[in-house]
């Protein structure tokens, strides 16, 4: 039931986000670890999409917030280490185990 309101919450700042600002369109493929680490608006709302998109892939509808805390820091951490890379190159090296350069 937590995981549930959490997720309504997170789905509603990001709709109320959405409608305050300008619509801008964004390549996710080409959105890179330095833009993710400025902590703009559009850096929290990629790493919103992120989660999505690769928890979607893996057909996974749990939230659990801790792993995703855990997640995030991984992947900042990541983009630390490699700023220019983009955020989805990051995020499959990660996954694979950190073989990919």
């Amino acid at each position: 039931m937590n995981c549930l309101k959490y997720s309504l919450v997170g789905a509603s700042l990001v709709l109320v986000m959405n409608t305050a600002t300008q619509a801008e369109m964004i390549d996710m493929s080409e959105f890179t670890c330095n833009q993710l680490l400025s902590g703009s608006p559009d850096a929290i709302e990629a790493a919103i999409w992120t989660s999505g998109y690769y928890n979607g892939l893996r057909k996974k509808t749990k939230l659990d917030l801790a792993v995703m805390k855990h997640n995030a820091e991984m992947v900042m951490a990541a983009c630390k280490d490699s700023p220019k890379k983009t955020v989805m190159q990051t995020v499959d090296t990660l996954l694979s185990g950190g073989k990919k350069k």
